[in-house]
């Protein structure tokens, strides 16, 4: 069938109830396929709690409109389980890990065999996870009263090597990067308390990073991608240092040169078994969408939009006061792309059209839709905090309740 007989498929509509309805099952009852990462089950949870935060509560019920799907889906007695799981992760010796479940392994192990020594310890606290236990307590509205503070700030100071990266944790094997920085600059944001560790050093670090493309890399000497250029532009942000973040312009030009066309749609039966997994949508003009790819050459994925559009939104104020992300790129083709996206059946969003989706793509494909509707118009989505990863609302509340002790 020629081009001139395929008339463009309609804009999808935007699934705001099966989204939350999604988030709010994978709050409860993480599926099988998510048993791998239970570790970083402190950061699944966030991605779901989250998600709901983003969602207002008209998408599910006619309460007050300035309450959000969170705040009407989750119980009273939910949502102090919630905050008592996340603090029974705060480690002795500071931050957060991810689970709880190598404890209930080892106990069963024990009971088993006694001298079974498998499971001999915890997982140990991280950067990340401690990142996003902070964020889970702010969507949460929690008090902070049994926050470990000074304990939380040894531990990121602990994490900064000579070189000014973050490990994980100290002692991680694995090299620091921008993820580690970002994660430490963003809980001694919350904290307002910048005492344990190195600015400077961590900036000099991120700067290392910064590829001749324009975008930073995972390490010195890697290809620059949209996911550590986001963590480095943000944890410039967090530190009030954009103003020392070198060429802007050119990053500014790598960061929209990542936005690209994808693939036409085209009907056909899924291949893929999994019953959270669809056809692909109906045929659509090429033209109609734009998504974004995380480094040059790549395909679409739904989780660049937000680290792309995320880093836009924290960089544009540094070349020029005056810009928006409407004046640089058009948020309604990635619109567009990412409602292609969404699973029509089961609700969440995927990382592109007939996959399965799940909560890391659902979230930030959200968020994505967030910033592309600052003023909350089209689709309804709460305003974005893009350098902490929470709403606008949720942000101040963390504030007004962590800045108070300094």
């Amino acid at each position: 069938m020629s081009d001139a007989a395929s008339p463009a498929a309609p804009p999808a509509a935007f699934l705001a109830k099966q989204h939350a309805l999604f988030a709010l099952r994978h709050a409860k009852y993480l599926p099988t396929p998510y048993q791998a990462e239970d570790a970083s089950r402190m950061t699944l949870a966030y991605f779901c709690l989250a998600s709901l935060a983003l969602l207002p509560a008209s998408t599910v019920s006619t309460a007050d409109p300035s309450l959000s799907a969170l705040q009407v889906l989750l119980k009273p007695t939910q949502r102090e389980g919630f905050v008592d799981w996340v603090y029974e992760q705060q480690a002795a010796v500071g931050g957060f890990r991810g689970s709880d479940s190598l404890a209930a392994a080892r106990h069963l192990a024990v009971e088993a065999e006694p001298s079974t020594s498998a499971f001999s310890s915890l997982d140990p606290p991280n950067l990340i996870q401690t990142y996003t236990a902070l964020l889970i307590l702010g969507l949460l509205d929690d008090n902070f009263e049994r926050l470990d503070r000074q304990g939380l700030l040894r531990f990121i100071g602990a994490c900064q090597t000579s070189d000014g990266s973050f490990l994980q944790f100290p002692g991680c094997p694995e090299a620091g990067d921008p993820r580690s920085t970002y994660s430490a600059f963003a809980v001694a944001s919350m904290l307002d308390d910048w005492s344990t560790i190195n600015v400077d050093k961590g900036l000099d670090f991120l700067s290392r990073c910064r590829r001749y493309e324009g975008g930073f890399a995972q390490q010195p000497g890697l290809e620059a991608n949209a996911g550590p250029t986001y963590c480095a532009i943000a944890s410039f942000k967090l530190a009030s240092r954009l103003h020392d973040l070198p060429e802007p312009p050119s990053l500014l030009r790598w960061l929209l040169d990542r936005q690209v066309r994808p693939p036409p749609l085209e009907s056909s039966d899924s291949s893929d078994e999994d019953e959270e997994a669809e056809p692909g949508g109906p045929a659509r003009d090429p033209d109609d969408a734009a998504g974004f790819q995380g480094r040059a050459n790549k395909p679409t994925d739904a989780c660049y939009s937000f680290w792309n559009m995320g880093a836009l939104s924290l960089l544009l104020p540094a070349v020029s006061p005056d810009l928006s992300i409407d004046d640089v790129l058009d948020p309604a083709l990635d619109r567009t792309w990412l409602l292609d996206c969404q699973h029509k059946v089961f609700g969440g969003i995927a990382r592109e059209p007939g996959a399965r989706p799940d909560v890391y793509h659902t979230y930030l494909s959200l968020a994505a839709l967030a910033l592309g509707d600052a003023d909350g118009k089209i689709l309804g989505l709460r305003r974005l905090d893009a350098g902490w990863n929470v709403p606008v609302e949720v942000a101040e509340r963390m504030r007004s309740g962590l800045w108070k002790e300094r």
